[in-house]
């Protein structure tokens, strides 16, 4: 955890002599722990700031000394932040050379990493603040599908041991203090933007409605851009997070009695509200659903009994209980937050469901957010900008007209922040600055370096804008339909639920409100419509033997009107 001018002035003094036949000019003296070296690549990245270098070697600089030296190919009066420069080592070897103001992450371990256990190693990371930090760690894959991408995301622990027996707490570049973290590898989003940004974005929408009594309570998480190097092999851009846990939420600790809850969307099923089969409490996961909070005991009758509720309570029950059962302020933000992004696989999969207390409501926590603003869950884009992303639990809460229901707080939560956060300009100006912070930083050009079926493509930010701009139009006429106590505003809404999902051969439709039409849409995951009918009863089993395992898309349209769900065919 240093930068000394004095220690770099000393070692010059020890390297003068052999670096003196290269040229006339300065050798850059890198202290260790602020460069990497990719030996394969031939690539060195630095992290010196390049004001301090400029300042400490004012002349020509012919030379650098990082593990070794290398002779710059030209001499250089001024070094710039993201520009490569031609190297050669002692042998001739041609090597490509960048300063970044990106921090620089190392690790190292002697064994294979794998999906799990975490295995022992090494963890270092360096800002250009001149802070190096170094610990044990355990580490492995994270993610389900992202695991069969070339580039990796990882999950980290800290370890005072081998054996991950005793853990360490550290902050790092800001961020809160704790032994657990994400390493995203956004191999999926092309513009490796949209994650951090819509986490950012969450935390200006939403704050936790019981931070009076946590104020360190955060329903989401923070996240900062790093550069990788494993095993001394450069793995590209990172986003380096924080995780969803008790400890983030400042959920209420088990005592004995079950009272902070959290539970994870990971697949389909109870967490769209589709389906809430019987539970057993030996195992840590059911319909969909993992088990994360408490670590005690496993007892899933509390979110059984509210899935439950969802499905099945009659609509007067429904109306009048469900704002004690979750916390209305939050599923309204995220509801807004949802369909801005059109986040497709965050209706129930890639969602947290959270309790802090017992006797409080659940309120939902966002997760993994690659696929969004235009792009799905593989990196493709799907240019739709006229639906509404619905799971069971909001099918039900459109149907919420009272003057202080769902409806109405949704219109009125989407003009306010209309106003301020969630314009046009807002929302590119944090994608344009995400992106000149890459792109100034060299980082887009390393990105390649590693992954070689890898291109940068600024003009992603046009497609960006571009559907931007329809999808808030869309949204600004969608969530100010007028909803009154008749039967008139329901049904300009296309309101739906779908079950069983996932579904092996059929699936029931149940159109609700007045409405007992619509036309039926499944589109597979290239957005190709494989089906089309027309529905004219409020409720209809539709027939699915002739598709294919997968993951689908089914749209309802009606007049200008679209909702859409995901469906799961096993």
């Amino acid at each position: 955890m240093f930068r000394s001018i004095f220690f770099q002035s000393l070692f010059l003094l020890t390297v003068g002599l052999s670096v003196g036949h290269v040229h006339a000019g300065d050798t850059i003296v890198v202290p260790p722990n602020m460069f990497q070296v990719d030996h394969d690549l031939q690539l060195i990245v630095v992290n010196l700031p390049v004001d301090e270098v400029n300042a400490q070697w004012p002349n020509l600089k012919a030379a650098i000394h990082t593990d070794e030296i290398y002779a710059l190919s030209a001499d250089v009066q001024e070094i710039t932040v993201g520009t490569a420069i031609a190297v050669a080592n002692a042998a001739g070897e041609i090597y490509q050379l960048y300063f970044t103001a990106l921090p620089l992450i190392a690790i190292t371990t002697n064994q294979v990493i794998v999906d799990e256990p975490r295995v022992p190693g090494n963890f270092m990371i360096s800002d250009t603040s001149g802070t190096v930090i170094s610990a044990g760690l355990g580490i492995e894959f994270r993610g389900s599908f992202s695991q069969t991408y070339p580039k990796k995301s990882y999950r980290i622990e800290f370890w005072n041991d081998s054996t991950g027996m005793e853990n360490v707490d550290l902050s790092l570049l800001g961020m809160r203090s704790d032994d657990d973290w994400n390493l995203q590898a956004m191999y999926n989003e092309p513009l490796r933007l949209r994650s951090v940004v819509c986490n950012k974005l969450w935390r200006m929408i939403h704050a936790p409605y019981y931070q009076t009594a946590e104020p360190n309570a955060v329903t989401g998480v923070a996240m900062e851009y790093a550069e990788l190097f494993v095993n001394g092999s450069y793995q590209g851009i990172y986003a380096l997070s924080e995780r969803i846990d008790r400890k983030q939420l400042k959920l209420k600790k088990y005592n004995g009695s079950i009272r902070g809850q959290l539970y994870q969307g990971v697949s389909w099923g109870a967490p769209t509200f589709s389906f809430a089969p019987p539970y057993n409490d030996s195992l840590r996961s059911w319909s969909g659903f993992e088990y994360k909070y408490p670590t005690e005991v496993t007892e899933w009758f509390f979110l059984h009994e509210f899935v439950d509720f969802v499905i099945n309570a009659p609509e007067g029950e429904f109306l009048a209980e469900y704002p004690s059962r979750f916390e209305l302020g939050n599923a309204v933000d995220y509801f807004i937050f949802l369909n801005l992004l059109r986040a497709t696989d965050n209706t129930g999969k890639n969602i947290y469901v959270a309790l802090f207390d017992s006797g409080t409501p659940y309120f939902y926590v966002p997760h993994d957010l690659d696929g969004t603003f235009g792009v799905i869950w593989d990196g493709s884009q799907e240019n739709s900008t006229n639906d509404l992303l619905m799971n069971g639990f909001y099918a039900r809460l459109m149907e919420d007209c009272e003057p202080d229901g769902f409806r109405k707080r949704l219109q009125a939560r989407w003009n306010a922040l209309r106003t301020d956060i969630l314009t046009s300009g807002q929302i590119e100006g944090m994608f344009d600055h995400a992106h000149a912070l890459l792109t100034s930083n060299g980082a887009y050009e390393r990105e390649a370096l590693a992954w070689s079926e890898y291109s940068h493509d600024p003009g992603q930010l046009d497609y960006l804008s571009t559907w931007l701009t329809a999808r808030i139009s869309y949204l600004d006429s969608a969530f100010n339909i007028y909803c009154g106590p008749t039967s008139i505003g329901k049904q300009d809404f296309i309101v739906f639920s779908m079950y069983p999902n996932p579904t092996s051969d059929q699936v029931e439709i149940v159109l609700g409100g007045a409405r007992s039409t619509a036309d039926l849409h499944v589109l597979d995951a290239t957005g190709r419509t494989v089906m089309k009918q027309a529905l004219h009863r409020a409720r209809t089993v539709v027939d699915l033997r002739r598709l294919r395992p997968g993951i689908y898309l089914v749209q309802l349209e009606s007049g200008n009107h679209t909702t859409t769900m995901r469906l799961v065919i096993n």
